[in-house]
């Protein structure tokens, strides 16, 4: 008895592959794909605007950039114009102080696009991107 030979679940050979392996494209088209993806995403990445209310199919809300008071960052109410409801913001804010009526949020960026504060007809500003 050979007590040296290997076990013969080790010494069977590797399954074959039943589909041939396929190739990954040269270099430079898979370069290219990562170049014009990125172009894409860069030219949208700060430019971007929502689209003009009058333009918007029925029953899509607007959107209007919010912009902070001059010389702050504080995240204020929308524009009393722009609120569905002014009545019922006024109830939620209260006897609240300016800066403590809305939370106080950043926009970050996603996928390389920046969102940004809007008003959609709710009473405080809200990140978003297109």
């Amino acid at each position: 008895s050979n007590t040296s030979a290997s076990p013969s679940h080790l010494a069977q050979a590797p399954p074959r592959r039943s589909k041939p392996l396929r190739r990954a494209p040269p270099v430079s088209i898979a370069m290219a794909r990562v170049a014009v993806i990125l172009a894409v995403l860069a030219a949208g990445a700060s430019a971007w605007k929502p689209e003009p209310c009058n333009e918007l199919p029925e029953g899509v809300p607007c959107a209007k950039l919010y912009k902070h008071p001059q010389g702050s960052t504080t995240v204020m109410p929308c524009p009393v114009e722009s609120m569905s409801s002014p009545d019922g913001c006024s109830a939620l804010f209260g006897e609240k102080a300016d800066g403590e009526q809305c939370p106080q949020i950043t926009c970050p960026k996603a996928l390389g696009v920046e969102m940004k504060l809007v008003c959609t007809g709710g009473c405080c500003p809200t990140c978003w991107a297109p």
